[in-house]
Protein backbone atom coordinates (compact mmCIF):
# COMPACT_ATOMS: atom_id res chain seq x y z
CA UNK A 1 0.00 0.00 0.00
CA UNK A 2 2.86 2.37 0.83
CA UNK A 3 4.51 1.72 -2.57
CA UNK A 4 1.24 2.43 -4.37
CA UNK A 5 0.88 5.69 -2.44
CA UNK A 6 4.41 6.79 -3.33
CA UNK A 7 3.86 5.97 -7.03
CA UNK A 8 0.60 7.94 -7.02
CA UNK A 9 2.37 10.88 -5.36
CA UNK A 10 5.11 10.93 -8.03
CA UNK A 11 2.64 10.66 -10.92
CA UNK A 12 0.46 13.43 -9.50
CA UNK A 13 3.34 15.83 -8.99
CA UNK A 14 5.01 15.34 -12.40
CA UNK A 15 2.53 17.66 -14.15
CA UNK A 16 2.04 20.09 -11.24
CA UNK A 17 5.78 20.90 -11.08
CA UNK A 18 6.50 20.95 -14.80
CA UNK A 19 7.64 24.62 -14.69
CA UNK A 20 8.88 24.73 -11.07
CA UNK A 21 12.31 25.66 -9.72
CA UNK A 22 14.23 23.10 -7.71
CA UNK A 23 17.32 22.74 -5.56
CA UNK A 24 19.04 19.71 -4.12
CA UNK A 25 21.40 16.87 -4.94
CA UNK A 26 21.68 13.24 -5.95
CA UNK A 27 24.29 10.96 -4.44
CA UNK A 28 25.57 7.76 -6.08
CA UNK A 29 27.97 5.51 -4.20
CA UNK A 30 29.41 2.09 -3.51
CA UNK A 31 29.07 0.81 0.05
CA UNK A 32 30.82 -2.08 1.74
CA UNK A 33 30.05 -3.27 5.25
CA UNK A 34 30.90 -6.10 7.59
CA UNK A 35 29.73 -7.46 10.93
CA UNK A 36 31.42 -9.83 13.37
CA UNK A 37 29.64 -11.39 16.37
CA UNK A 38 31.10 -13.31 19.32
CA UNK A 39 29.01 -15.13 21.94
CA UNK A 40 29.98 -17.26 24.89
CA UNK A 41 28.53 -20.77 24.87
CA UNK A 42 26.13 -21.07 27.79
CA UNK A 43 23.95 -23.79 29.24
CA UNK A 44 20.37 -22.76 28.46
CA UNK A 45 19.09 -24.23 31.74
CA UNK A 46 21.72 -23.01 34.22
CA UNK A 47 22.85 -19.93 32.21
CA UNK A 48 26.45 -20.87 33.05
CA UNK A 49 29.33 -20.58 30.65
CA UNK A 50 30.52 -23.62 28.71
CA UNK A 51 34.00 -23.75 27.20
CA UNK A 52 34.31 -22.25 23.74
CA UNK A 53 32.66 -19.42 21.83
CA UNK A 54 30.27 -19.04 18.96
CA UNK A 55 31.24 -16.63 16.21
CA UNK A 56 29.64 -15.21 13.10
CA UNK A 57 31.03 -13.03 10.32
CA UNK A 58 28.92 -11.30 7.73
CA UNK A 59 29.95 -8.90 4.97
CA UNK A 60 28.38 -7.48 1.86
CA UNK A 61 28.58 -4.65 -0.65
CA UNK A 62 25.96 -2.70 -2.55
CA UNK A 63 25.32 0.22 -4.84
CA UNK A 64 23.42 3.02 -3.15
CA UNK A 65 21.73 6.13 -4.45
CA UNK A 66 20.04 8.84 -2.42
CA UNK A 67 18.29 12.07 -3.35
CA UNK A 68 17.35 15.25 -1.50
CA UNK A 69 15.39 17.81 -3.52
CA UNK A 70 13.09 20.72 -2.76
CA UNK A 71 10.89 21.82 -5.66
CA UNK A 72 8.84 25.03 -5.60
CA UNK A 73 6.05 26.35 -7.78
CA UNK A 74 3.59 29.18 -7.30
CA UNK A 75 1.13 27.21 -5.20
CA UNK A 76 2.90 23.92 -4.50
CA UNK A 77 6.01 22.59 -2.77
CA UNK A 78 7.51 19.14 -3.18
CA UNK A 79 10.10 17.61 -0.86
CA UNK A 80 11.89 14.43 -1.99
CA UNK A 81 14.24 12.47 0.26
CA UNK A 82 14.70 8.83 -0.68
CA UNK A 83 17.17 5.94 -0.86
CA UNK A 84 17.54 3.22 -3.49
CA UNK A 85 20.03 0.38 -3.23
CA UNK A 86 20.88 -2.99 -4.74
CA UNK A 87 23.32 -5.58 -3.43
CA UNK A 88 24.77 -8.39 -5.52
CA UNK A 89 22.07 -10.84 -6.58
CA UNK A 90 19.22 -8.88 -5.00
CA UNK A 91 16.45 -6.73 -6.36
CA UNK A 92 16.26 -2.96 -6.07
CA UNK A 93 15.03 -1.81 -2.67
CA UNK A 94 13.42 1.57 -2.06
CA UNK A 95 13.24 3.46 1.23
CA UNK A 96 11.43 6.74 1.72
CA UNK A 97 13.63 9.27 3.49
CA UNK A 98 12.74 11.48 6.43
CA UNK A 99 10.58 13.66 4.17
CA UNK A 100 8.70 12.74 1.00
CA UNK A 101 5.62 14.88 0.51
CA UNK A 102 3.69 17.33 -1.62
CA UNK A 103 2.41 20.51 0.00
CA UNK A 104 0.11 23.38 -0.93
CA UNK A 105 -0.60 26.65 0.90
CA UNK A 106 -3.78 28.63 1.24
CA UNK A 107 -4.40 31.66 3.51
CA UNK A 108 -1.33 30.97 5.62
CA UNK A 109 -2.13 27.29 6.14
CA UNK A 110 -0.21 24.45 4.48
CA UNK A 111 -1.67 21.05 3.63
CA UNK A 112 0.88 18.24 3.17
CA UNK A 113 0.40 14.68 1.92
CA UNK A 114 3.10 12.02 2.31
CA UNK A 115 5.89 11.49 4.84
CA UNK A 116 6.63 14.52 7.04
CA UNK A 117 9.28 14.40 9.77
CA UNK A 118 8.45 15.86 13.17
CA UNK A 119 10.52 18.84 14.32
CA UNK A 120 11.30 17.65 17.86
CA UNK A 121 14.09 15.95 19.83
CA UNK A 122 17.35 17.84 19.60
CA UNK A 123 21.08 17.37 19.95
CA UNK A 124 22.01 13.90 21.26
CA UNK A 125 18.46 12.60 20.70
CA UNK A 126 18.21 13.56 17.02
CA UNK A 127 18.74 9.90 15.98
CA UNK A 128 15.39 9.09 17.62
CA UNK A 129 13.28 9.96 14.57
CA UNK A 130 9.53 10.04 14.11
CA UNK A 131 7.00 11.62 11.79
CA UNK A 132 3.77 11.17 9.89
CA UNK A 133 2.95 8.94 6.93
CA UNK A 134 -0.29 10.59 5.98
CA UNK A 135 -1.89 14.06 6.08
CA UNK A 136 -0.51 17.08 7.97
CA UNK A 137 -1.78 20.65 8.37
CA UNK A 138 0.68 23.36 9.44
CA UNK A 139 0.44 27.06 10.20
CA UNK A 140 3.05 29.61 11.29
CA UNK A 141 1.88 32.52 13.46
CA UNK A 142 5.24 34.29 13.57
CA UNK A 143 6.16 35.46 17.09
CA UNK A 144 3.15 33.62 18.51
CA UNK A 145 4.48 30.22 17.46
CA UNK A 146 3.45 27.58 14.99
CA UNK A 147 1.03 24.63 15.01
CA UNK A 148 1.14 21.25 13.33
CA UNK A 149 -1.87 18.93 13.18
CA UNK A 150 -1.39 15.31 12.10
CA UNK A 151 -4.83 14.46 10.73
CA UNK A 152 -4.02 10.91 9.73
CA UNK A 153 -0.91 8.79 10.15
CA UNK A 154 -0.64 5.18 9.03
CA UNK A 155 2.15 4.51 11.51
CA UNK A 156 4.69 1.84 10.49
CA UNK A 157 7.64 2.57 12.78
CA UNK A 158 9.03 5.29 10.47
CA UNK A 159 11.30 2.87 8.62
CA UNK A 160 14.51 4.42 7.18
CA UNK A 161 17.46 3.04 5.22
CA UNK A 162 19.98 4.01 7.91
CA UNK A 163 17.88 2.27 10.58
CA UNK A 164 16.48 -0.76 8.75
CA UNK A 165 18.35 -1.29 5.47
CA UNK A 166 20.28 -4.40 6.57
CA UNK A 167 18.16 -5.56 9.52
CA UNK A 168 16.29 -8.46 7.94
CA UNK A 169 19.44 -9.82 6.28
CA UNK A 170 21.42 -9.68 9.54
CA UNK A 171 18.68 -11.13 11.75
CA UNK A 172 17.97 -13.94 9.31
CA UNK A 173 21.67 -14.89 9.28
CA UNK A 174 21.91 -14.77 13.08
CA UNK A 175 18.75 -16.82 13.45
CA UNK A 176 20.16 -19.59 11.26
CA UNK A 177 23.72 -19.40 12.61
CA UNK A 178 23.04 -19.19 16.35
CA UNK A 179 19.60 -20.85 16.39
CA UNK A 180 18.21 -17.98 18.48
CA UNK A 181 14.65 -18.14 17.18
CA UNK A 182 13.14 -17.77 20.64
CA UNK A 183 14.85 -14.40 21.09
CA UNK A 184 14.76 -13.00 17.57
CA UNK A 185 11.22 -14.21 17.06
CA UNK A 186 9.19 -13.62 13.91
CA UNK A 187 10.99 -10.46 12.83
CA UNK A 188 9.47 -10.76 9.32
CA UNK A 189 5.90 -11.07 10.59
CA UNK A 190 3.17 -9.67 8.33
CA UNK A 191 5.43 -7.39 6.23
CA UNK A 192 2.88 -7.30 3.42
CA UNK A 193 -0.31 -8.07 5.34
CA UNK A 194 -2.61 -5.11 5.83
CA UNK A 195 -3.61 -4.30 9.40
CA UNK A 196 -5.73 -1.38 10.57
CA UNK A 197 -4.32 1.34 12.83
CA UNK A 198 -4.62 5.08 13.18
CA UNK A 199 -2.47 7.80 14.70
CA UNK A 200 -3.16 11.51 14.98
CA UNK A 201 -1.75 14.39 16.96
CA UNK A 202 -1.12 18.08 17.46
CA UNK A 203 2.09 20.01 18.20
CA UNK A 204 2.56 23.63 19.27
CA UNK A 205 6.03 25.21 18.91
CA UNK A 206 7.24 28.49 20.33
CA UNK A 207 10.62 29.89 19.27
CA UNK A 208 12.69 32.81 20.54
CA UNK A 209 16.32 33.81 20.21
CA UNK A 210 17.58 31.74 23.17
CA UNK A 211 14.66 29.45 23.97
CA UNK A 212 12.33 26.99 22.26
CA UNK A 213 9.37 25.10 23.68
CA UNK A 214 7.02 22.47 22.30
CA UNK A 215 3.84 20.83 23.53
CA UNK A 216 2.80 17.66 21.74
CA UNK A 217 -0.09 15.22 22.01
CA UNK A 218 -0.35 11.96 20.02
CA UNK A 219 -3.02 9.29 19.96
CA UNK A 220 -2.43 5.83 18.45
CA UNK A 221 -5.21 3.25 18.14
CA UNK A 222 -3.80 -0.22 17.39
CA UNK A 223 -7.10 -1.65 16.09
CA UNK A 224 -6.10 -5.13 14.78
CA UNK A 225 -2.37 -4.37 14.32
CA UNK A 226 0.36 -6.17 16.28
CA UNK A 227 0.74 -9.32 18.35
CA UNK A 228 -1.24 -7.92 21.32
CA UNK A 229 -4.10 -6.47 19.26
CA UNK A 230 -6.47 -9.40 19.79
CA UNK A 231 -5.72 -10.86 23.21
CA UNK A 232 -9.44 -11.46 23.73
CA UNK A 233 -9.51 -13.92 20.79
CA UNK A 234 -12.38 -12.26 18.93
CA UNK A 235 -12.32 -13.41 15.30
CA UNK A 236 -12.75 -11.20 12.23
CA UNK A 237 -12.89 -7.89 14.11
CA UNK A 238 -11.01 -5.13 12.29
CA UNK A 239 -10.98 -2.95 15.40
CA UNK A 240 -9.14 -5.59 17.48
CA UNK A 241 -9.19 -5.14 21.27
CA UNK A 242 -9.50 -1.35 21.06
CA UNK A 243 -5.98 -1.04 22.51
CA UNK A 244 -4.61 2.49 22.37
CA UNK A 245 -1.82 4.71 23.67
CA UNK A 246 -1.34 8.45 24.00
CA UNK A 247 1.88 10.44 24.34
CA UNK A 248 1.78 13.89 25.98
CA UNK A 249 5.15 15.58 25.62
CA UNK A 250 6.76 18.78 26.90
CA UNK A 251 10.06 19.83 25.31
CA UNK A 252 12.32 22.72 26.35
CA UNK A 253 15.39 23.67 24.36
CA UNK A 254 17.80 26.45 25.32
CA UNK A 255 20.92 27.86 23.70
CA UNK A 256 23.03 30.76 24.92
CA UNK A 257 26.46 31.55 23.52
CA UNK A 258 28.39 28.24 23.64
CA UNK A 259 26.05 26.50 26.11
CA UNK A 260 23.00 24.45 25.12
CA UNK A 261 20.51 22.24 26.92
CA UNK A 262 17.48 20.10 26.16
CA UNK A 263 14.77 18.63 28.40
CA UNK A 264 11.77 16.51 27.52
CA UNK A 265 9.15 14.79 29.65
CA UNK A 266 6.79 12.24 28.10
CA UNK A 267 3.61 10.82 29.67
CA UNK A 268 2.37 7.58 28.08
CA UNK A 269 -1.24 6.60 28.84
CA UNK A 270 -3.56 3.98 27.39
CA UNK A 271 -4.70 0.39 27.76
CA UNK A 272 -3.92 -3.12 26.57
CA UNK A 273 -7.05 -5.27 26.70
CA UNK A 274 -6.41 -8.77 28.02
CA UNK A 275 -8.19 -11.59 29.77
CA UNK A 276 -9.59 -10.98 33.25
CA UNK A 277 -7.21 -11.36 36.20
CA UNK A 278 -8.26 -11.35 39.86
CA UNK A 279 -5.36 -8.99 40.67
CA UNK A 280 -6.86 -6.28 38.44
CA UNK A 281 -10.22 -4.58 38.71
CA UNK A 282 -10.73 -4.53 34.91
CA UNK A 283 -10.04 -6.80 31.94
CA UNK A 284 -7.28 -4.52 30.68
CA UNK A 285 -3.75 -3.61 31.66
CA UNK A 286 -3.48 0.17 31.98
CA UNK A 287 -0.55 1.93 30.34
CA UNK A 288 0.76 4.51 32.79
CA UNK A 289 4.34 5.39 31.89
CA UNK A 290 6.71 8.31 32.05
CA UNK A 291 10.12 9.06 30.58
CA UNK A 292 12.63 11.89 30.95
CA UNK A 293 15.21 12.99 28.36
CA UNK A 294 18.01 15.39 29.34
CA UNK A 295 20.95 16.72 27.35
CA UNK A 296 23.58 19.30 28.36
CA UNK A 297 26.38 20.47 26.09
CA UNK A 298 28.66 23.07 24.60
CA UNK A 299 29.11 24.17 21.00
CA UNK A 300 31.82 26.39 19.48
CA UNK A 301 33.89 26.70 16.27
CA UNK A 302 32.25 23.72 14.61
CA UNK A 303 32.73 21.45 17.63
CA UNK A 304 29.96 20.23 19.93
CA UNK A 305 30.03 18.02 23.02
CA UNK A 306 26.85 16.75 24.71
CA UNK A 307 26.14 14.51 27.64
CA UNK A 308 22.70 12.92 27.63
CA UNK A 309 20.44 10.60 29.61
CA UNK A 310 17.12 8.83 29.02
CA UNK A 311 15.20 7.27 31.90
CA UNK A 312 11.82 5.49 31.56
CA UNK A 313 9.72 4.20 34.41
CA UNK A 314 9.06 0.49 34.97
CA UNK A 315 6.00 -1.75 34.90
CA UNK A 316 4.09 -1.91 38.17
CA UNK A 317 4.10 -5.51 39.36
CA UNK A 318 2.80 -7.47 42.32
CA UNK A 319 4.92 -9.74 44.51
CA UNK A 320 4.35 -12.67 42.10
CA UNK A 321 5.82 -10.63 39.23
CA UNK A 322 2.52 -10.16 37.38
CA UNK A 323 2.18 -6.88 35.49
CA UNK A 324 -0.55 -4.65 36.93
CA UNK A 325 0.33 -1.54 34.91
CA UNK A 326 2.59 -1.16 31.90
CA UNK A 327 5.34 1.44 32.16
CA UNK A 328 6.71 3.67 29.43
CA UNK A 329 6.28 2.63 25.78
CA UNK A 330 8.32 4.41 23.10
CA UNK A 331 7.30 5.41 19.57
CA UNK A 332 9.46 6.08 16.50
CA UNK A 333 12.73 4.65 15.24
CA UNK A 334 15.33 3.01 17.45
CA UNK A 335 17.07 5.93 19.20
CA UNK A 336 20.66 4.65 18.87
CA UNK A 337 22.91 5.75 15.95
CA UNK A 338 24.95 2.50 16.14
CA UNK A 339 24.21 -0.04 13.37
CA UNK A 340 25.00 -3.09 15.52
CA UNK A 341 22.53 -1.96 18.19
CA UNK A 342 19.66 -1.03 15.87
CA UNK A 343 19.93 -3.59 13.06
CA UNK A 344 21.73 -6.59 14.57
CA UNK A 345 20.96 -6.52 18.28
CA UNK A 346 17.57 -4.93 17.50
CA UNK A 347 17.47 -3.40 20.98
CA UNK A 348 15.22 -0.60 22.27
CA UNK A 349 15.58 0.92 25.79
CA UNK A 350 11.91 0.35 26.65
CA UNK A 351 8.83 -1.42 25.42
CA UNK A 352 8.33 0.02 21.93
CA UNK A 353 5.90 0.39 19.06
CA UNK A 354 7.87 -0.78 16.03
CA UNK A 355 6.84 -1.74 12.50
CA UNK A 356 5.32 -4.91 14.04
CA UNK A 357 3.18 -3.09 16.60
CA UNK A 358 3.67 -3.12 20.37
CA UNK A 359 6.71 -5.17 21.39
CA UNK A 360 8.00 -6.02 24.83
CA UNK A 361 10.79 -8.55 25.41
CA UNK A 362 13.09 -9.04 28.44
CA UNK A 363 16.24 -10.16 26.62
CA UNK A 364 19.38 -8.67 25.15
CA UNK A 365 18.92 -9.88 21.56
CA UNK A 366 15.79 -8.19 20.17
CA UNK A 367 15.13 -6.73 23.61
CA UNK A 368 12.49 -4.09 24.21
CA UNK A 369 13.04 -3.56 27.92
CA UNK A 370 13.14 -0.62 30.32
CA UNK A 371 16.73 0.64 30.53
CA UNK A 372 18.50 3.82 31.54
CA UNK A 373 20.43 5.06 28.49
CA UNK A 374 23.23 7.58 28.99
CA UNK A 375 26.35 8.68 27.17
CA UNK A 376 28.46 11.31 25.40
CA UNK A 377 28.35 12.63 21.84
CA UNK A 378 31.27 14.58 20.32
CA UNK A 379 31.00 16.09 16.84
CA UNK A 380 32.87 18.37 14.46
CA UNK A 381 31.19 19.88 11.41
CA UNK A 382 32.50 22.26 8.79
CA UNK A 383 32.01 22.67 5.07
CA UNK A 384 33.77 19.55 3.79
CA UNK A 385 34.75 17.65 6.95
CA UNK A 386 32.52 15.80 9.44
CA UNK A 387 33.55 13.79 12.49
CA UNK A 388 31.52 12.03 15.21
CA UNK A 389 32.44 10.06 18.31
CA UNK A 390 29.62 8.54 20.35
CA UNK A 391 29.69 6.38 23.47
CA UNK A 392 26.73 5.19 25.56
CA UNK A 393 25.67 2.63 28.17
CA UNK A 394 22.35 0.89 28.84
CA UNK A 395 21.57 -0.14 32.42
CA UNK A 396 18.64 -2.55 32.80
CA UNK A 397 15.93 -1.56 35.24
CA UNK A 398 14.69 -4.11 37.77
CA UNK A 399 11.71 -6.24 36.73
CA UNK A 400 10.80 -7.50 40.20
CA UNK A 401 7.77 -6.36 42.19
CA UNK A 402 7.74 -2.55 42.41
CA UNK A 403 5.50 0.50 42.32
CA UNK A 404 6.47 1.33 38.74
CA UNK A 405 7.51 4.86 39.65
CA UNK A 406 10.21 6.87 37.89
CA UNK A 407 13.28 6.50 40.11
CA UNK A 408 17.08 6.45 40.11
CA UNK A 409 17.53 4.53 43.38
CA UNK A 410 20.26 1.88 43.40
CA UNK A 411 17.85 -1.01 43.98
CA UNK A 412 15.84 -0.08 40.86
CA UNK A 413 18.69 -1.30 38.62
CA UNK A 414 19.86 -4.79 37.75
CA UNK A 415 23.52 -5.76 37.49
CA UNK A 416 23.25 -6.32 33.74
CA UNK A 417 24.23 -3.69 31.18
CA UNK A 418 25.78 -3.23 27.77
CA UNK A 419 27.73 -0.46 26.05
CA UNK A 420 27.96 0.87 22.52
CA UNK A 421 30.47 3.00 20.66
CA UNK A 422 30.58 4.71 17.25
CA UNK A 423 33.21 6.53 15.22
CA UNK A 424 32.33 8.26 11.94
CA UNK A 425 34.35 10.34 9.51
CA UNK A 426 33.05 12.01 6.34
CA UNK A 427 35.00 14.13 3.88
CA UNK A 428 33.93 15.85 0.66
CA UNK A 429 36.44 16.51 -2.13
CA UNK A 430 35.61 19.23 -4.71
CA UNK A 431 35.62 17.88 -8.25
CA UNK A 432 37.22 19.32 -11.36
CA UNK A 433 34.95 17.16 -13.48
CA UNK A 434 31.94 19.12 -14.74
CA UNK A 435 29.73 16.04 -14.55
CA UNK A 436 29.59 16.05 -10.74
CA UNK A 437 30.18 18.54 -7.94
CA UNK A 438 31.91 16.49 -5.23
CA UNK A 439 33.30 13.08 -4.46
CA UNK A 440 33.10 11.83 -0.89
CA UNK A 441 34.34 9.17 1.48
CA UNK A 442 32.54 8.05 4.65
CA UNK A 443 33.95 5.59 7.18
CA UNK A 444 32.00 4.19 10.17
CA UNK A 445 33.22 1.86 12.91
CA UNK A 446 31.06 0.72 15.80
CA UNK A 447 30.42 -1.93 18.39
CA UNK A 448 28.30 -3.03 21.32
CA UNK A 449 29.64 -5.04 24.28
CA UNK A 450 27.66 -6.79 27.00
CA UNK A 451 28.72 -7.03 30.63
CA UNK A 452 31.36 -9.74 31.36
CA UNK A 453 28.80 -12.24 32.66
CA UNK A 454 27.32 -12.59 29.14
CA UNK A 455 30.55 -12.10 27.19
CA UNK A 456 28.83 -10.99 24.01
CA UNK A 457 30.15 -8.50 21.49
CA UNK A 458 29.55 -7.31 17.95
CA UNK A 459 31.69 -5.07 15.76
CA UNK A 460 30.86 -3.50 12.42
CA UNK A 461 32.54 -1.39 9.76
CA UNK A 462 31.04 0.54 6.88
CA UNK A 463 32.87 2.23 4.00
CA UNK A 464 31.02 4.38 1.49
CA UNK A 465 32.55 6.19 -1.49
CA UNK A 466 30.81 8.02 -4.29
CA UNK A 467 29.93 11.26 -6.03
CA UNK A 468 27.41 14.07 -5.50
CA UNK A 469 25.62 15.28 -8.63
Amino acid sequence: MKKIGILFLMMTTSSVFASATNSGWTQVSWMGWGLASKYKNQNSETDKEISGNREMRLNSSLFHSSADYTIHSTHWNLKIQADLFASSGSKLTFYAGKNLYIETRYAGISFALGRIEEDTKRFSFRDWIDGTDGVVIRSDFGDKGRIRVDLFDFYTGYSLFEKDGFKNSILNTKQNHFDTKTEIGDFKSNPNEFRNRYRGGIVYHFDSEFFEAALKFQYLNFQNWGRYANDLGIENVSSGDKDYITHSTLELNGKWSWFRCFFSGILARGQDKTNWNQNRSASAIPISGEAVLVSLGISARGWSLDGFAFLPDRDRRNEQGEILELGFIGIGTAPSPVLTTTQSLDFYPSAWITDRGLEKQFSLQSGKRQSAWTGLNLEYKETVQRFRFYFASYFYLSESGNSGSLTMSKDSFQKGYFREILFQYLTYLPSEDERFSFSFLKVSLGSWMSDPSFGQREVFFQIQSGIVL
